[in-house]
Parts: C-alpha cells; sequence; structure tokens
C-alpha cells in the first residue's frame, strides 16, 4: 500500500502549494557596480520561459539507444532568445566542472571563479531537496552559454574555473516551474558566490491531468527508415507483434507467419535493436509472443548501415518495447476479449525516484484458432499417372505468460545501467486431423488414410539484458555497453494414430499403420556482448566504431516410438538428435561529414563466422568457418526543409537456418518428407537504394528505386520419388535479382480524415545455375498496395480501416497467388482521457486465404491454406498514473534525436 500512501501525501502536498512560493535570490547587482570592476553593464533582460519545458531531458531518464545512434547531452537547458537573429545556441554538458561544448559559443576563459547553491522545494511544512535539476550559466552581456551542472540527491550544485563576469542562471527540472537567477557577479576580488537555499515551485498542472493537445502520426517516414506507433492503431488492439507487422508498409505476412520485404523473406527481427533470446525460436513464435501492448512502436529499416548486423537481406525490422519516461507512480492496464475463446491482459508498471527507476510488466494471452490446409498433388510417370489428395485441420491452442522487471540507474550524471530479466512461460495444445486420398488416373479413390495428431508443448524462457551508457565532458562523445544472454526450453509431445482403407501393396514403408508417439526436447541458448564508441569530431564530422559478438546453440533431442504389441519401442530410422552451434564476431567502423546541404557517411563491418552442425543420430558432422567485408555508403542532399534525397549502398548476409542445415528426414508427412542441407552456402546481397523524401503542408510523399542482388540463393527444392512420395530440402541457385519502385503517400483530406498509401512494384528474376535444374529459371512481376484511412470525427475518437493486396508472384518452384483483405479498427476515450474503449475486426469480409502452385519434372500441385483470420476484438485500457504524458512532448523528443545518417 506504499503506492497509496505516496498518492495520499501528493495531494496534501498539493494543497499546500496553492500559494506561489517565492526564491530566495541575492540582492540584484547594479550597473555601476558592474561597471566599477571594469566590466559592460547589462542592457539585456532575456525574458524567462512562460512554461517549464517538460521536452527537457533529465538526467535519471535512460536515452533510447535504439531510436538514435547519435547522442543526446546529458544537460540540456533551454536557451533564452538573444538579440542577435543569426546567433545559435545549443545545449552545454554536465558536471562541477563544466565547460562550454557548443560548437558555435565562444569558449570560456578558465579562472577560479565558483558558484554554489541548494535547490529546494517547500513540501509538507518542510524543504525539501530538488534532485538533478538542470541548471545553465550564460553570460548577462550577449546570452552565450558558459556551463552548466546538475543537482545530486541533496538538491546541491557547484560550477567551477569560472571566469570575472557577469552571469545569470536558468533552473529547469520536471516539475517545476522554470526560474531564472539574475545579475551574478564574479570579479577578482570576490571569485566564490554562494547563492543559499533557491526555492522552486511545483507547477501544480503536473499533478493534475494532463490534456493531450497533439497526436503523433500512426505513420512516419525518413529517408532511412520507415515507423509505425503502434497506439494509433485501433487495428492493431488486442494483437501481437504479427497483428501490427500485417499493417507495416511494404510488409506482407502469409498463413505460416513468414514475412516478406518487397518480394523478399530474409528479414532480420530485433527487439529493442537487439537479437531478443526469442530468436532461438522459428519467426512466428517470436512475433505471437510478443503482444501488441507492450510495443510503443516498429521500425523498418531496409537498407541499415555497417553499425547494424549484416544479417537480413531485405532489411532489418526493430520492434521497440514501451519505456515510461514521466517522474513518479506511473502505469497502465490493459484487458481484451476476442471471439471463438481469444483473451490478452497487460498490466504495465513505473516508479522512478531520485536515482532509480524500477520497471515491470506482466503479459497474458490465450489464444485458440482453427486453420486448414488443402491440397492436391498430380503425379506424372512414363506408364501412369495418379492424385493424391490431403486435406488437414487443425484446432491450435496456446497461452503464454511474460514477466519482465528490471531497472535503470543513475551512478553519475555521466553514467547510467540497466538491467532487466523477462521470464516467459508458454503453454500450447493443437490437434490435427489429416485425411489422404489416394486416386488413380480417372480420379477414382483407391483408398482413404487418416491420421490424427494431438500435441501439447510446455515452454519456458529467460532472458537477461544488462546495458551500461558513459557519456563525457565532449558532446556527442559515448561509449555504450549491452550484454544479453538467454535460454528457451520446451518438450513437444505428439501422439500419433493412423488409419487405412489402402490395400497393403500401395502403403509405404514409412507409412506406420497404428499407434506411434514422439517427444522432442529442444534447448535454445542465445548470448551477444556488444561494445559501441561514438566520436564527434572537427567541423560536423563524426566516426563511429564498435565490436560485436554472438553466440547461438540450438538443440533438438527426438525420440520417436512405435506401438509393437503392446509395448512402446523406439525407432531409430526417425529418432533424431541436433545440435546446431553459431559463434560469430563482428567489428565495424563508420565516418560521416556534413558539407552544407550534403552529408555522407561511409562505414565498413567484418564479420568471422563459424558453424557447427552435429547430427548424432546419423553421426554426421559438419563444420563451416568464413569471414566477409561488408561496406556501406549513404549520401544525402537536403535541398531544402521540405525536400531531402538519399542514394545508399550495402553489402549483406543471410546465413541458412537452423533446420535448413540439418541432415535428417523429417517424416511427420510420410508422403511428403523433408530434410536439410548440411552444405549450404550463405547467400550474399548487394543492395542499392535512392530515395526522396517530399514534406507539403498537408502531403508527405517518399518514393524510392531499388535494387537487390543476392548471389548463392537458398531455395527449397522438391522432387517426386517413383513410390510417390515427394522429397524437399534446401539448395543454393546462381542468383537472383529484385528491383523495383515504392512509393508511400500521406495525405490530409480534412483536419479529421487522413489517408495513407502505399504501393510498391517490382520484378524478381531467378537464375539456376549450371547443375541445377533449368524449370528454377524463372521471372515474375508483382506488386503489393495499402490504403490505411484515419479518421477523428471528434476529439477522443479515432476510427482506422486499412486495405491491403499483394498481387501473385513467384518463387523458384511455384508462384503464390494475390491474396487481399480488409481491417478496421475503433477507439474511443473515456474517463477524461484516462480510459480507453477498443473495437478491432481483422479482416472483415474473411477473404485472407493463400494459395500456390508448385512443379517439378513430373509432378504439378495446388494447395490452399486458411488460418483463422475474421476476429473481432473488444477491449478496455486504464491509465493509472496521475499525469498523462503529452504526445507531442514524446513527438519533440523524436525530432531533436538524430538518426544515424544526420551529422
Amino acid at each position: 500500500m506504499k503506492i497509496d500512501s505516496v498518492v495520499f501525501l501528493g495531494i496534501c502536498a498539493v494543497g499546500l502549494l496553492m500559494g506561489t512560493v517565492q526564491a530566495q535570490q541575492p540582492a540584484p547587482v547594479s550597473n555601476s557596480m558592474v561597471q566599477a570592476i571594469g566590466l559592460e553593464a547589462d542592457t539585456t533582460q532575456p525574458a524567462p520561459p512562460t512554461r517549464p519545458d517538460t521536452t527537457q531531458y533529465n538526467s535519471a531518464d535512460r536515452p533510447d539507444t535504439v531510436r538514435s545512434t547519435s547522442t543526446q547531452p546529458v544537460l540540456q537547458p533551454a536557451l533564452p532568445a538573444t538579440n542577435s537573429p543569426t546567433s545559435t545556441t545549443q545545449p552545454v554538458g554536465t558536471g562541477t566542472a563544466g565547460r562550454q561544448t557548443t560548437a558555435d559559443a565562444p569558449e570560456s576563459v578558465v579562472g577560479s571563479g565558483k558558484i554554489s547553491g541548494k535547490l529546494l522545494t517547500p513540501q509538507a511544512g518542510k524543504n525539501q531537496p530538488v534532485e538533478f535539476a538542470s541548471i545553465g550559466l550564460f553570460r548577462s552581456r550577449d546570452s552565450s552559454s558558459v556551463t552548466g551542472a546538475l543537482t545530486d540527491e541533496k538538491g546541491f550544485f557547484q560550477m567551477t574555473n569560472l571566469a570575472p563576469d557577469a552571469y545569470y542562471l536558468l533552473i529547469q527540472s520536471l516539475g517545476f516551474a522554470a526560474k531564472r537567477v539574475p545579475r551574478i557577479v564574479i570579479s577578482m576580488d570576490k571569485p566564490i558566490v554562494d547563492l543559499g537555499n533557491v526555492l522552486m515551485t511545483e507547477t501544480a498542472k503536473q499533478l493534475q491531468e494532463v490534456v493531450v493537445q497533439g497526436q503523433r502520426q500512426a505513420y512516419e517516414y525518413s529517408l532511412d527508415r520507415k515507423i509505425v506507433n503502434v497506439d494509433q492503431l485501433p487495428i492493431a488492439q488486442g494483437g501481437s507483434a504479427i497483428d501490427i507487422l500485417q499493417n507495416v508498409p511494404s510488409v506482407t505476412v502469409d498463413v505460416d507467419g513468414t514475412l516478406s520485404l518487397r518480394g523478399s523473406s530474409n528479414i532480420i527481427v530485433l527487439v529493442d535493436g537487439k537479437p531478443s533470446g526469442l530468436t532461438g525460436l522459428d519467426r512466428q513464435a517470436v512475433l505471437d509472443q510478443i503482444p501488441a501492448s507492450n510495443i510503443e512502436r516498429i521500425e523498418m529499416i531496409t537498407n541499415p548501415s555497417s553499425r547494424f548486423d549484416a544479417d537480413g537481406a531485405a532489411g532489418i525490422i526493430n520492434i521497440i518495447l514501451k519505456k515510461e519516461r514521466a517522474a513518479g507512480f506511473n502505469g497502465n492496464v490493459q484487458l481484451n476479449v476476442g471471439t471463438r475463446d481469444k483473451y490478452n491482459a497487460s498490466v504495465n508498471l513505473n516508479t522512478r525516484f531520485k536515482k532509480l527507476n524500477l520497471f515491470s510488466s506482466y503479459n497474458f494471452r490465450a489464444n485458440r484458432r482453427f486453420q486448414y490446409r488443402i491440397s492436391e498433388r498430380q503425379n506424372i510417370f512414363e506408364d501412369s499417372i495418379s492424385y493424391l489428395a490431403q486435406r488437414n485441420d487443425a484446432i491450435r491452442r496456446s497461452v503464454n505468460n511474460n514477466l519482465r522487471v528490471g531497472f535503470d540507474y543513475t551512478l553519475s550524471p555521466r553514467d547510467n545501467i540497466t538491467a532487466s530479466i523477462l521470464y516467459r512461460p508458454e503453454y500450447s495444445r493443437d490437434s490435427e486431423e489429416e485425411n489422404f486420398n489416394t486416386l488413380d488416373a480417372n480420379r477414382v479413390s483407391l483408398g482413404r488414410t487418416l491420421r490424427i495428431t494431438e500435441e501439447t508443448e510446455p515452454e519456458r524462457g529467460l532472458d537477461y539484458v544488462f546495458g551500461y551508457r558513459r557519456t563525457f565532458d565532449k558532446q556527442g562523445r559515448e561509449l555504450t555497453f549491452d550484454a544479453t544472454t538467454s535460454t528457451n526450453k520446451s518438450t513437444e509431445y505428439q501422439n500419433f494414430s493412423n488409419t487405412t482403407t489402402l490395400p497393403e501393396t500401395l502403403l509405404t514403408p514409412n507409412f506406420l499403420i497404428g499407434q506411434q508417439r514422439a517427444d522432442n526436447g529442444r534447448e535454445n541458448r542465445v548470448a551477444v556482448l556488444q561494445l559501441d564508441f561514438v566520436e564527434p569530431l572537427k567541423d560536423k564530422k563524426k566516426l563511429e566504431t564498435g565490436l560485436k559478438h554472438t553466440y547461438r546453440r540450438l538443440a533438438s533431442d527426438y525420440t520417436f516410438e512405435n506401438l509393437l504389441d503392446g509395448i512402446w519401442t523406439i525407432n531409430p530410422a526417425i529418432s533424431n538428435n541436433f545440435i546446431y552451434d553459431e559463434r560469430t564476431s563482428a567489428a565495424y567502423v563508420n565516418f560521416g561529414n556534413e558539407i552544407r546541404k550534403f552529408s555522407y557517411q561511409v562505414g565498413l563491418r567484418t564479420e568471422y563466422t563459424n558453424i557447427t552442425t552435429d547430427q548424432r543420430t546419423t553421426n554426421v558432422k559438419t563444420q563451416r568457418d568464413y569471414i566477409y567485408l561488408f561496406p556501406s555508403v549513404f549520401l544525402n542532399y537536403n535541398a531544402s526543409e521540405s525536400q531531402k534525397m538519399q542514394v545508399n549502398y550495402s553489402r549483406r548476409i543471410n546465413r541458412p537456418s537452423t533446420w535448413s542445415l540439418n541432415p535428417f528426414i523429417d517424416l511427420s508427412d510420410p508422403l511428403n518428407i523433408r530434410y536439410g542441407n548440411p552444405n549450404l552456402n550463405p547467400e550474399l546481397i548487394n543492395s542499392f537504394e535512392i530515395s526522396h523524401l517530399l514534406y507539403g503542408k498537408s502531403t508527405t510523399l517518399t518514393s524510392s528505386l531499388f535494387y537487390r542482388q543476392t548471389n548463392n540463393e537458398i531455395t527449397n527444392y522438391r522432387t517426386l520419388r517413383p513410390d510417390g512420395i515427394t522429397e524437399q530440402t534446401s539448395l543454393n541457385l546462381n542468383r537472383s535479382q529484385n528491383y523495383g519502385l515504392e512509393v508511400v503517400v500521406t495525405q490530409d483530406l480534412t483536419r479529421w480524415w487522413k489517408v495513407n498509401g502505399n504501393f510498391s512494384f517490382f520484378q524478381r528474376n531467378i537464375q539456376a545455375s549450371a547443375d541445377i535444374p533449368g524449370i528454377l529459371t524463372r521471372t515474375n512481376r508483382s506488386w503489393t498496395a495499402r490504403v490505411t484511412s484515419n479518421m477523428n470525427p471528434k476529439k477522443g475518437t479515432d476510427i482506422q480501416v486499412a486495405m491491403n493486396y499483394r498481387s501473385p508472384f513467384i518463387v523458384a518452384q511455384g508462384t503464390i497467388k494475390g491474396f487481399f483483405n480488409v481491417d478496421l479498427g475503433v477507439k474511443q476515450n473515456i474517463l477524461k482521457g484516462r480510459g480507453t474503449v477498443s473495437l478491432r475486426v481483422s479482416d472483415i469480409f474473411n477473404t485472407l486465404q493463400f494459395q500456390n502452385e508448385s512443379f517439378g519434372s513430373n509432378f504439378v500441385s495446388s494447395t490452399r491454406s486458411k488460418r483463422e483470420s475474421r476476429i473481432g476484438f473488444i477491449g478496455f485500457s486504464y491509465r493509472l498514473s496521475r499525469q498523462v504524458v503529452r504526445e507531442k512532448e514524446r513527438d519533440q523528443e523524436r525530432d531533436d534525436t538524430p538518426t544515424e545518417n544526420e551529422f
């Protein structure tokens, strides 16, 4: 009940502070006294701010190192306007012996002067210290910045090494009215000035409901990335990360959760800019386990610089989790109920006091979905034709929990650490029924086989994250260290029941009739160490460098048993024990510069990778190691404030997935078996892009021409054996090319109606090498389109409608047909803005299904898959915090944070 006590004391403090508290200040110094010590009289009187600058960065706040690769200074006192229209003042550094770091401001003359004092505020009849307040020191004669400081835990501050002059202080702190202390004079005779107690006035409106005056756009665009703000997407309420990605421009998600961007599925998914422990799982599991309520925004970087991992041909999708920055106690709760047994709830809490910020969150998701798959394969042999028709119906249930606790701690004004633990228990239960119908050339059934599978899988995971950030006296210099380690353990239990009416002569050896069972124990470990350093150089130049080491170990121990004469007996032909071990070490350097309207960045990254695959069942062990260089070049031209252009190039790599390297034969579908290829080479990609960004009064237009060449492209290859069984494995093609045009338009139709449109057209060429069948050499044109309509008919009401379409596109051995869907979301604020009621309906017309056609030298097949997609959610969320953070302040914070391509 400590929180209730804090809230009660806060209310009492508000009542005591209704009057105006005057600061204790030294008496102003006359101009005659100033002139008597040889200084000019103070003729400038800059006006103090009319309200506290709550966008001011507080040292207790941990900066979002993912949002920006550049550094925000630890102290940013707001500077008053000067009389000179051409002067520009910038934030200064911190420290008790601070120095001028602004490029355009004059250097201070080092002296022996010192200014000290103590910031206090009346609370409950006593004066309490004001901690970590920002204090800027300025010359009175020209308002130039001299130095700055932060108050300590007791409210004390001091600034040393000051030259004789007349100064004034500007003091700012979140929750307090800004204060200006004028006419502080340091002379040779009196070098030390003690201001004593300086009283600060709390702003009552900081403890009251704050009206949201601005709103972020749902979609934001820059030259190097696209940003989706999840809070502004009513159509994503109650869903998971995969539901949000279905509404990200240029991204498509199929029935199996496979992502593709501009025609390529080789995408790297990061969480807060780092590989998550979830990355040991398949991608759909990663996205399904991250609830939308925990996500602040998603960044899509189509052509990353050398600072990022070289993985991912099509680019990087970076999921940014929510981080509460407001002081005091804050939190929110959310509950969503969906059709057909779908429920999710979340609680996010944050408490900030003194140097410590504590945060925690809990998310619960219970999901039940149906899906089916219908396929038909025509087998074409020299002397006969036959058909195989299959239908798979499944119901998948899962219960997922996420518990996250952590803290940020300010060791000093220059040093900050953060640590967190994420615990992820999950339980899933699936039921599948698959019918096989074997037909002759006249489509007369020769017999049917029924396979029923019951599967359960308990799972648990732990993620540990530690980060350290160090800033320096030199503005922009920064050192960061990040360490993450995580484990994921699960055991999949399967029970099979097979019955058939086929004659024994048509049964394949691997199609086992009767009862079988299997258990698959998985253990995944991921560890990442990363060190980054940023050094600003002279004349807007910047140098970035860093080291990174990544370790992955993925193990799977699969045991298959047959029930023979009432006794469970291990089948060694199907059992499998596979170990995947990967170690990657990387180093990079980036150099950037800005020359008038031009800026550029050149970088080089090198990565050494060692991969060992150990198939212990068949005693096949393979080791591969390779080292590659990955250059990147970015050229920017700012034609005006409303028009920008960029040309960039980067080289990237796509390493084979774990299971594509596993040579074990997967017999889960005995008529369509699969196995990996341990001799696969990684894909190497050269990516080029030209982008143009135009800001109009009511229109934003982003257009990009892109070209991507992939060497050693990895593809699935399927063949039909004489016994009617298909085999699928992975192999390297010669190369492929993807090139096309992407256009994104945001248009304000009225003050309350905005439309966002995205169109991408590309051509894909696939070229097989000489030793691979020529049927894999193909060419295809494809396009995607998305239109999102955002309406705010009245204050607090948001309505969003999204329409998505993707035309047919090719893969190496087939064609994926087009698909279309429409989503609707409505959000209404209630309870004076503290509460929100939302309604979401995905795939309103139930049109979202996936169809593909594939072929080989002696077969043709078609498949239609449908996953439950028309889902309705109704939700309620409530803010527990006593203050609602202004969205426009978050916007300002983001606008003030340079991206990695700004110098």
